[in-house]
């Protein structure tokens, strides 16, 4: 079933690039693609020659060869809710940019009409498959290497300032809810969804770029005790820069340490009696978040489409995030703790437990394979 499931991409904007390189390197076929600006789908024609270019939404949907979707419009619900629901009313699964949406609210919606149509459907939160987080996951979820995780902490500090970007930075929700969306989606993959957020969020008034959320500071408990601390900022000129795309992730369990960055290595440490012992795990270093994190993201949909799987990051499971970022500026805007049930409601399970054991967690990751340079 996996070679009939052709990829149409519904959105062909500039990150959809970095889509279509990961897809080549791991085998991944695009069909189709659909923009409704003619210099996108200019550019797609001459990244894809055999692929199929529509200039329509209908048109790609009726396409026989398309048989899951890469949705890559921007998270707005004026944008983003009735392509989803017309993806949905065609019975194609998808396979949506992160963040999911801009509100829970908004998340919701899409979600009641994936169900209705009863179609699968994944959020590409793709730092969970850069190849180094592969690695985290196996230590963490299958080895178990460091026994019950107890404390987390998640550091990013850098400078992020786009004064003549049209929209980057521009929103309201922009650094919790666009940026460290990405953090979200590994720490519910590894530990489910916190109990309770408490978060502080704002601007540096000194970058012009970044007009009201330029950080978000966190703090998360869990139901197991566990609790995870988030430094995330782009408001950072200092000495000691940890940028997005190397963050710093340290995992403290009843049995070890982990410390890792998803282009820096793994080391976990036990104790040995008084002693400490680190074993280090490197990987191969031209393995990159970018492109390779997005073609094993389709790899592991189409994968678990083909195996009538549900995936990791599921829309269902990924509510989880989009309840945690609502939290955090409910939290932000109120000085107070808030509980994920608060905003999740009916939809709140205490023990609902991670989001690994509610997705297909024994997919195979492929190989590279060789590819041909793209047209200039």
């Amino acid at each position: 079933m996996a070679d009939e499931l052709g990829i149409g991409q519904v959105g062909l904007g500039s990150i959809t690039t970095a889509h279509r390189q990961g897809y080549r390197l791991y085998g991944q076929p695009v069909v189709a693609g659909f923009d409704p600006n003619p210099e996108a789908r200019a550019r797609f024609a001459a990244e894809e020659p055999d692929a199929t270019v529509h200039e329509t939404l209908e048109s790609l949907l009726a396409d026989p060869r398309v048989g899951v979707i890469d949705l890559a419009t921007p998270h707005h619900a004026d944008t983003r809710l009735p392509v989803v629901q017309q993806i949905a009313a065609a019975g194609k699964p998808m396979l949506i940019q992160k963040p999911f949406a801009y509100t829970y609210g908004d998340a919701v919606q899409m979600i009641e009409a994936i169900e209705a149509a009863g179609v699968t459907a994944m959020v590409n939160q793709n730092m969970c498959f850069v190849p180094g987080s592969l690695r985290l996951i196996d230590a963490v979820m299958k080895d178990q290497a460091i026994g019950r995780p107890t404390f987390a902490q998640v550091t990013v500090q850098y400078v992020f300032d786009l004064p003549d970007h049209p929209w980057f930075g521009k929103d309201d929700r922009w650094w919790t809810g666009a940026l460290t969306v990405h953090h979200f989606g590994l720490l519910q993959l590894l530990f489910g969804p916190p109990e309770t957020v408490y978060a502080v969020t704002g601007r540096d008034e000194n970058q012009p770029g970044i007009t009201v959320d330029g950080y978000g500071h966190l703090l998360l408990r869990y139901r197991s005790g566990l609790t995870v601390a988030i430094t995330s900022t782009g408001t950072y000129y200092g000495t000691e820069p940890v940028p997005h795309g190397n963050e710093k992730i340290w995992i403290q369990g009843t049995d070890g340490i982990a410390d890792w960055r998803p282009e820096g290595g793994l080391s976990i440490t036990r104790r040995a009696g008084a002693e400490f012992e680190t074993t280090r795990t490197e990987w191969d270093s031209e393995r990159r978040w970018f492109p390779d994190a997005f073609g094993l993201t389709m790899a592991h949909f189409r994968q678990a489409l083909a195996a009538g799987r549900e995936p990791l990051s599921s829309v269902q499971d990924n509510l989880h995030v989009m309840a945690l970022i609502e939290a955090a500026y409910l939290s932000s805007a109120e000085n107070r703790v808030v509980p994920l049930a608060e905003i999740m409601g009916d939809r709140w399970n205490p023990d609902y437990g991670t989001g690994w054991s509610h997705g297909f967690g024994d997919w195979t990751a492929p190989g590279v394979q060789t590819v041909e340079a793209v047209p200039a």
